[in-house]
């Protein structure tokens, strides 16, 4: 077992669990979720209503205060996604399932296409947004990366897709609180 650099944040039951591929330098040196400053992951949770304060890095563990958890696909640190290999996505992909059938989140959301193709196992063509597949009764959501690197989508275009997660969020948890 491999020592996470940046711990989960998690507790069973949360609304949202948001799922990155692993650790970049920045959040390993740090020990926190999303410490490169070109991320958009941190303004995006805010702009998006998805959290109600703006929150960096340094304050990650603040999430569960609003239900949300944080964990990675690959625990490992890295300069890169590419870095990774294809065993460890795989032994990824099956920790993390066992892992949210612990924990049990209402949402998962991935934090960009690779990380879902990666859970699935498939290189299917994918769309963003709300997937056909769950796990158990865990609705399962692609968001675009937020990584700045990111070309295909522009800040903008991600947060239309951040605003959809917090709309579907907010449907599950009134749903819920009606039964």
């Amino acid at each position: 077992m491999t020592t996470q650099d940046v711990p989960d944040i998690l507790r069973p039951g949360l609304k949202l669990v948001i799922v990155g591929i692993n650790p970049g330098v920045s959040s390993g040196k740090a020990g926190r979720h999303y410490a490169f400053r070109g991320n958009h992951f941190w303004p995006l949770m805010y702009s998006s209503g998805l959290i109600p304060v703006p929150l960096t890095y340094a304050e990650d563990d603040k999430v569960l205060e609003y239900d949300i958890g944080l964990t990675n696909l690959v625990d490992r640190t890295s300069p890169g996604q590419d870095d990774l290999t294809k065993d460890e996505m795989r032994a990824g992909a099956d920790a993390l399932r066992a892992k949210l059938l612990h924990y049990r989140p209402k949402v998962v959301c991935f934090n960009g296409m690779g990380i879902y193709q990666a859970f699935i196992g498939s290189n299917r063509r994918l769309t963003l947004g709300l997937q056909p597949e769950t796990l158990e009764e865990m609705l399962l959501y692609v968001v675009p990366s937020s990584s700045g690197r990111t070309a295909a989508y522009q800040r903008e275009a991600k947060l239309a897709y951040y605003k959809d997660l917090r709309d579907l969020v907010e449907r599950v948890a009134a749903a819920k609180a009606t039964v």
